[in-house]
């Protein structure tokens, strides 16, 4: 899972060059003079900054960045400002800035920049996170977020990352106002953010439907006969898809699954009746692993899934960072041989321990930002660590698992550079890996669905399985929430390769990022939720009640997954269990 980097709220909008009136009542809570107090952070061998004149405009200075060639990380070519007020967490913010590109090698002739506000320090947690793009002549650049934590005047940052391409960029005039609670975000201006795709009749869709029906779909045949094999017409017969053989669900938390009242009821109605799969959010991490307390809860939660034939991912092994092991870990960073054999007896301990309770292992989470463990025993240990986890579960999936390959406009090359090239390093090297998990967390910046398609046809092509295992929208917008929803699945369900889709969580009150749950702490269907929902028990299930024919058949094309049939027949009614996979079916049934 990817922690503190995601945007916490916006909507951007591009305005005219007329200039937009700054909204009464707002505090200005970042410096008046910016020259003055800005700070640079670049890479000055391939960057150089400056301030420059600006002539026609009511501005007189720019900031200037020009980036020579490709960085490592957006914040390679940074400036920021710190703030002169405090805010609170829950206070309404609006940004408004002027910004041009005059150089870049985008065939759109489209500069590209990320505006921030963030923790001053340590995880840099960003309330607002936002790429915005640019062409050669000033724009004015507005619109309002919610600050997700309290800072102190100073302690916070407002300012822009330059360097996700080389170009030459410049921004000016730059102001943020606080109007705490007094304002709502969309009383201030701004304009609802979108997505290429998403009209309702872009081709994307009609290609995604026919995918849909060719791979996610199987024909049964049934043949309804007497005592004697002849055949019965007119016998009633509903047909319903029980569990569907795509992995659908969410994360879910083993103590919000076993608690007892109104809210553990209806945090586990939902999961009875919609999921087929689940993956624990945290239990199985290294720390919580080895909290008694906590495994026990777990294997509590793991045997109430188990009896309604839920499926549960692994997630995950190792998260090769000092900060996601247990503290003593970090102890034998000078230790090789001791670091080691304890990440070893980790490994060893918990895939025994859950050997026939999941289906799939994330053996390895987030290896291009998370590498300290790897930096001391080398990369090859990632190939013992799937070797080790087979040989004590033979049976189970093995997974790389990683973010911002999918999300972020599909922008992040490098990452998915990095990913593949890890991929490919395993399995040259022996490793007994079986899928990739694709984590999907959005926030305001969402990729084009035929965008999705390309990158997923990218990693498909190594010939391993996909499975979506972190998705949520991060937003406050619960229209585009929900149009995203529907076509981020729509265009992941349709993909061959992709064999299974699981939320980061459902329930506004245990999430890790309540704006982005299907259900509001009172249990209210959010829009996304409805659409999400909606997909897999409607428009993607199997529910049908029709007669057999003259020949005592009953032919359709179903989704794949366990089904019951029900058939009626002189007052009499029988139930029948059946399996519809790849290939599909034919079963004769006998009254």
């Amino acid at each position: 899972m990817k922690r503190n980097i995601y945007i916490f709220s916006l909507l951007f909008l591009t305005a005219t060059v007329m200039g937009v009136t700054i909204p009464e009542g707002g505090t200005l809570v970042m410096p008046v003079d910016l020259q003055k107090t800005v700070k640079w952070y670049y890479n000055k061998k391939v960057v150089d900054k400056s301030v420059v004149k600006v002539e026609g405009e009511s501005f007189d200075k720019a900031f200037q960045y020009n980036i020579k060639s490709d960085l490592d990380a957006p914040w390679g070519a940074q400036t920021l400002w710190d703030t002169t007020g405090a805010v609170e967490k829950g206070d309404v913010l609006w940004i408004r800035f002027f910004a041009r590109s005059l150089k870049n090698e985008n065939e759109s002739g489209e500069g590209l920049i990320r505006v921030i506000f963030q923790r001053g320090g340590g995880s840099y947690y960003k309330s607002l996170s936002h790429d915005v793009n640019l062409s050669p002549v000033w724009k004015e650049f507005y619109t309002s977020f919610k600050v997700g934590e309290s800072y102190a005047p100073g302690k916070a940052n407002v300012g822009f990352q330059m360097g996700l391409q080389k170009q030459l960029v410049e921004v000016a005039d730059i102001q943020l106002f606080s109007y705490g609670k007094t304002k709502k975000r969309f009383e201030l201006p701004s304009i609802k953010n979108s997505y290429e795709g998403q009209a309702s009749d872009a081709p994307w869709r009609g290609e995604a439907a026919l995918r849909i029906e060719n791979i996610r779909k199987a024909s049964l045949a049934l043949i309804i006969v007497d005592s004697e094999g002849n055949p019965v017409k007119d016998v009633q017969v509903h047909i319903k898809l029980k569990r569907h053989s795509f992995g659908f669900g969410s994360a879910v938390d083993a103590g919000a699954l076993m608690q007892e009242g109104p809210d553990g009821d209806a945090y586990r109605r939902v999961v009875e009746k919609n999921f087929s799969r689940v993956v624990f959010e945290n239990d199985l991490k290294w720390d919580n692993w080895d909290n008694v307390e906590n495994r026990q809860m777990m294997f509590k939660a793991t045997e109430w899934l188990h009896a309604r034939d839920i499926e549960i991912r692994g997630h995950c092994l190792v998260w090769p960072n000092w900060r996601h092991v247990p503290r003593n870990i970090k102890d034998l960073k000078d230790d090789p041989e001791a670091l080691r054999k304890a990440v070893d007896a980790h490994v060893i301990e918990e895939v025994s321990a859950m050997r026939g309770k999941v289906i799939h292992w994330d053996v390895i989470n987030e290896p291009y930002t998370n590498h300290e463990i790897m930096d001391v025993l080398g990369n090859e240990e990632m190939i013992r660590w799937f070797k080790l986890a087979r040989k004590n579960d033979s049976d189970v999936k093995l997974f790389l698992n990683d973010y911002s390959i999918l999300s972020g406009a599909g922008r992040d090359t490098k990452h998915q550079d990095h990913f593949e090239k890890t991929l490919r390093f395993l399995k040259e090297g022996g490793a007994p890996i079986h899928g990739l998990g694709m984590q999907s967390h959005f926030g305001s910046t969402l990729t084009p669905p035929e965008k999705v398609f390309s990158i997923l046809d990218r990693f498909a092509a190594l010939g391993l399985i996909i499975s979506l295992t972190e998705h949520d929208i991060n937003m406050d917008d619960e229209v585009l929430q929900a149009d995203y929803t529907r076509d981020f699945m729509t265009i992941a369900f349709s993909h061959p390769a992709v064999e299974g889709f699981l939320s980061w969580g459902f329930w506004e009150g245990r999430h890790w990022k309540p704006e982005a749950a299907y259900f509001r702490k009172d249990w209210e269907l959010k829009p996304a939720g409805k659409v999400w929902l909606d997909l897999f028990s409607k428009e993607w299930s199997t529910d049908l009640k029709v007669k057999s024919d003259k020949r005592g058949q009953v032919n359709l094309r179903g989704f794949k997954g366990s089904y019951e049939i029900e058939l009626s027949y002189k007052g009499t009614t029988r139930k029948h269990n059946l399996n519809l996979g790849d290939g599909g079916k034919s079963v004769t049934i006998t009254l």
